[in-house]
């Protein structure tokens, strides 16, 4: 005897209704299955989906999650580009983007047409269309449950429906678009038959078809069982948890078009770091790579990453088309591939969508509120986005001042443009760091501006990075500072620059097992990068390991670099380490900037050669009569002097100023000297940091 099992799922065409009676008769003996005159009535009622305002999230999350069921289903799992093509046409049908979904559009995303490729001489679409619609029959007759949710690509359309397990009782409607028209290799819709014909020759043909179909439906229920229950054995498809996007190739021809591929190497790489269940590695590091001739599995050993996304980006005119291909770099074989062609006023969209994909085909876990970020819907205008991408250009080379222009030329042409806000108030406060803008200045307009990205864009992670450092910085609040970098980890926990300022937070709060802990993964997440070994030594300078940050210093120099980036971090540990005449020569090498005046001042105090200390005090008195920059800095020298009074004098003008110097007041080693003072704990008290 044959185990009980169901017949389920299966559509008959041109079956008249006696013909239905008789089957469905037959079919009562094995499973109660009801059928119409158009197909199988098995499955619950359903309802199509008209518009993309019907799709809430909880829809959206279980029609992608009813995709993976009918990817790894018999139909389909053999099939990669059958899975790709229905991934495709279901998520701009989701997204409503409708006109993504004519046959010119998807020749040139999935296939790499030019847009104005001959549609009537190449079939490619309406073949491979065809292909996804014979699967998914299969797959919906050879399903053993009734999905919440079902799929289907009409003949002569490249729209797909969604049908529902229930609905509000109301008449069906269809998820469509302009209507596209059948085209050779479609399948067409086949006709029903009349449901009374005359004559006895018919009623026997009807008997016939009956019983053959009644047969067919057994046979089918057979080898679905077989199918199942047969042992078989498959490999466990190897995990992924951890990825880097490689600088992606500009193929424009004009160089002059390089920052608009980094830019997008960028992007991409931040929308994949919202994603906590995979480790990302920073665009500092990756692109590194830009032009190398390093094999795959070697970038993606020195990087200590399994998979790797290589791809490329042509803009041209107001469209641009985005290839990219997921790559298992322990075996150097391709997993997926896939051409993006969009409007440019929906990249940030397509940035998302990819990212998305991307997390999908390595089969990283997204949580809701992960999935929600990377779906909400986002457009700029592509004038805007030019001056933003300017903007990041000239942030890259070292020019914030440049920087600040192009973003607020971007923000001037799109006033939500909530990025080009949270880039503004980065440069703003690189700017009060540096000591190129008066801190009440820099740190005020950063503040403004980081409060403006946050308000049109909570999930963007910039925006709170950016306002931790002013509340830092400009108000001495700690608890805000704190918050701000905690919720900026949580919206992209593999972002190293947020992970690099959480660390600072801790060691200002003089926690520096924890701060040393998350410098451990940003290196982890910027591993060939100078600047991530650069911050990782001053963590351990604070935290008095002199030894392990010049070690850190070390590991930094042998990386790529520019001339002058580690020599302020190389010479403040030189002086911690006793090594003043090196120490000065780093100094010497930043010439008149009131960091490095005042502890340059600091270890000539300490060598014992009072008269160049004082000289370098009389230099950063011209600083502050001209800047306001430099108060701190000479309290740095007198403590060095073993002077205190004259240094707790000028520790009050700082603190009269809000001088940035004294949010480092409870780590500067500089100030060890003072400390058991118990005007220092007064200070530090009022401050606002822990005792």
């Amino acid at each position: 005897m044959f185990p009980a099992f169901r017949v389920e799922n299966i559509c008959f065409y041109a079956v008249t209704p006696r013909a239905q009676e008789t089957v469905c008769w037959f079919q009562s003996q094995v499973c109660c299955v009801k059928v119409t005159g158009k197909r199988v009535c098995g499955m619950p009622v359903t309802y199509p989906v008209s518009s993309r305002e019907e799709f809430s999230p909880e829809r959206l999350g279980l029609v992608r999650d009813h995709l993976k069921d009918v990817f790894a289903s018999k139909a389909f799992a053999g099939s990669k580009r059958a899975q790709d093509f229905l991934q495709l046409i279901v998520e701009h049908a989701l997204a409503g983007r409708l006109d993504n979904l004519r046959e010119r559009m998807l020749g040139a995303e999935m296939f790499g047409r030019n847009i104005d490729y001959d549609t009537a001489n190449d079939a490619v679409v309406r073949v491979k269309a065809s292909e996804v619609r014979r699967k998914l029959v299969q797959y919906y007759h050879e399903t053993t449950k009734p999905p919440l949710v079902r799929i289907e690509l009409p003949s002569g359309s490249y729209v797909p429906k969604f049908h529902w397990e229930s609905a509000p009782a109301s008449p069906s409607a269809s998820l469509t678009g302009p209507h596209l028209g059948p085209h050779p290799g479609d399948d067409p819709p086949a006709p029903l038959e009349p449901s009374a014909i005359a004559g006895p020759a018919v009623t026997f043909r009807r008997r016939v078809l009956a019983g053959t179909l009644a047969g067919l439906a057994l046979v089918a229920a057979i080898g679905y069982i077989g199918f199942k229950v047969w042992p078989r054995g498959s490999p466990a498809e190897p995990e992924h948890h951890s990825i880097a996007v490689l600088p992606l190739q500009n193929l424009s021809g004009d160089p002059r078009q390089d920052y608009f591929a980094d830019s997008m190497t960028e992007e991409l790489t931040a929308d994949l770091g919202q994603v906590s269940a995979s480790r990302v590695i920073s665009r500092t590091s990756t692109m590194t790579y830009k032009g190398t001739t390093k094999a795959l599995p070697q970038i993606a050993r020195e990087l200590g990453v399994d998979t790797v996304v290589e791809g490329s980006v042509l803009r041209q005119g107001n469209q641009v088309r985005i290839t990219a291909q997921l790559i298992d770099a322990r075996t150097d074989q391709h997993l997926w591939a896939r051409s993006y062609v969009r409007n440019l006023n929906d990249i940030l969209t397509l940035q998302d969508e990819v990212a998305r994909t991307i997390a999908d085909q390595i089969r990283i876990a997204v949580t809701p509120e992960e999935l929600a970020r990377l779906t909400r819907p986002r457009t700029v205008d592509p004038q805007a986005q030019e001056l933003y991408l300017q903007g990041n250009q000239a942030s890259d080379a070292g020019d914030p001042r440049s920087a600040i222009g192009y973003f607020q030329k971007a923000i001037d042409k799109d006033p939500n443009y909530a990025q080009a806000y949270g880039a503004l108030a980065n440069n703003y406060e690189w700017m009060g760091q540096g000591g190129w803008m008066p801190y009440s200045e820099a740190f005020s307009k950063g503040k403004a501006a980081a409060i403006k990205a946050i308000a049109l864009d909570e999930a963007l992670p910039d925006g709170h990075v950016a306002l931790a450092y002013a509340a830092m910085y400009l108000d001495w609040d700690w608890a805000t500072e704190g918050k701000e970098f905690k919720r900026a980890l949580e919206l992209n926990p593999n972002s190293a620059t947020v992970r690099w300022g959480y660390s600072s937070y801790l060691e200002h709060m003089g926690r520096f097992p924890e701060a040393i802990s998350e410098l451990q993964v940003a290196l982890q997440l910027d591993p060939v990068s100078s600047r991530a070994f650069q911050t990782s030594a001053f963590g351990y300078y604070y935290a008095r390991q002199y030894d392990q940050a010049l070690l850190q210093m070390q590991r930094a120099s042998a990386l790529h670099h520019e001339p002058t980036e580690l020599i302020y971090a190389l010479a403040v540990i030189y002086v911690e380490k006793g090594m003043y005449e090196e120490a000065i020569q780093q100094f010497q090498k930043l010439g008149d900037q009131p960091h490095a005046l005042g502890h340059m001042g600091n270890a000539y105090a300490r060598m014992g050669r009072e008269a160049e200390a004082r000289e370098m005090i009389s230099e950063l008195q011209k600083h502050v009569q001209t800047t306001g920059i430099g108060r701190y800095e000479i309290a740095l020298v007198y403590a060095g002097l073993g002077e205190k009074d004259e240094a707790f004098a000028w520790l009050e003008k700082s603190f009269a100023a809000r001088d940035k110097g004294l949010t480092y007041l409870k780590i500067d080693p500089c100030l060890d000297p003072l400390r058991s003072d118990s005007r220092f704990q007064d200070l530090v008290r009022r401050v606002g940091l822990p005792a």
